[in-house]
């Protein structure tokens, strides 16, 4: 799994701060603030906002509740 984020983003530190502390495996990359210069999260989720989490086809774009109901998910299955 790939989290993108922008640090100065309140939304991607809501995101990050979540994740302290918690073995869940994702990479986090932050993204420069120019959204022109975000080729990597253009490439992988078709949209230059954050946060943004890749996991495979699972693409959450812009939106730290539903990133974060995602990997609540995860970390129950890995607990199950």
């Amino acid at each position: 799994m790939k989290l993108f984020v922008l640090r100065s983003c309140p939304f991607c530190v809501r995101v990050l701060r979540w994740l302290e502390g918690r073995s869940l495996d994702v990479q986090i990359v932050e993204v420069p603030p120019s959204h022109s210069a975000r080729m990597e999260l253009l490439e992988v989720s078709g949209q230059t906002f954050v946060p943004t989490l890749v996991d495979g086809s699972v693409v959450i774009a812009d939106d730290d509740d539903a990133i974060l109901d995602y990997l609540r998910e995860k970390e129950r299955e890995r607990v199950a």
